[in-house]
């Protein structure tokens, strides 16, 4: 054999990602400065609140309606509960009149014809019993007052109830029918809100499935007559960038 061999030489060894991971950086990165230069979201276009319904408008006007009627017929009432504890009023006065007429037309001719027939008209007899009549009929008044007062106290609060159930009803109608309407508008800013972050998903996605894969490297050594070797390695966004903008291998 012949004297001393020749030097080796400088070699550059890639290794570079495989063509499908390749196309996928390659789709990452042009995904990326797009969506930037799409700028940012944008917020719900749309109505976020429901109008009033015909029927939540029509329950509210009713309300206001019989709020005023409730009013004239609560001062009607308030008047009825005072003049049914003023015993002079026209009220109580209604109340004790056939009382005392049946007294006066009834009662007290009977008894002074009995007292007649017996001989004893004008007498203490007579007397007694015209008196025990009356305080009879006086206290049946008395409790015909109290009862008619603790009807009218009894009677306030339904009837201001009653007024009122009419635009509760319609009311609550109104308000199940807003419900539904406000539904609507969540589901479409849901639809919406989900088309705006939906390539950013799909870009997150993408980058996850790719992310921690060994890409490869870039290996150059170099060779000398007993100069041993010096390797330089390039990995992940360089070995990624060397790919994506034509690097090639040797």
């Amino acid at each position: 054999m012949g004297g001393g061999g020749s030097a080796p030489s400088d070699t550059t060894t890639t290794t570079k990602p495989f063509p499908a991971q390749e196309k996928a950086l390659t789709e990452l990165f042009g995904m990326s400065q797009a969506a930037f230069d799409a700028g940012p979201q944008q917020f719900y276009p749309g109505q976020t609140v429901a109008d009033q319904g015909f029927n939540t408008l029509a329950g509210q006007q009713l309300g206001l309606d019989a709020a005023g009627i409730q009013g004239g017929l609560g001062m009607q009432a308030a008047q009825n509960l005072s003049a049914a504890f003023d015993p002079n009023s026209a009220q109580s006065q209604a109340v004790i009149n056939p009382m005392i007429a049946n007294l006066q037309g009834q009662i007290l001719p009977s008894i002074g014809s009995q007292a007649i027939q017996q001989g004893a008209f004008g007498g203490d007899r007579q007397r007694i019993q015209e008196q025990s009549a009356a305080e009879a009929t006086a206290g049946a008044a008395t409790q015909a007052i109290l009862r008619n007062q603790q009807n009218a106290i009894q009677n306030l609060g339904s009837v201001q109830s009653g007024l009122l159930a009419p635009a509760r009803t319609v009311s609550a109608v109104g308000a199940q029918q807003n419900a539904y309407e406000q539904a609507l508008i969540n589901a479409d800013r849901e639809r919406f809100r989900f088309e705006q972050e939906a390539p950013e998903t799909a870009l997150d996605r993408l980058g996850s499935r790719i992310s921690g894969i060994n890409l490869g490297q870039i290996s150059n050594t170099s060779g000398g007559g007993g100069g041993g070797s010096n390797a330089a390695t390039a990995a992940g966004a360089g070995l990624a960038a060397y790919g994506l903008f034509g690097g090639g291998g040797s």
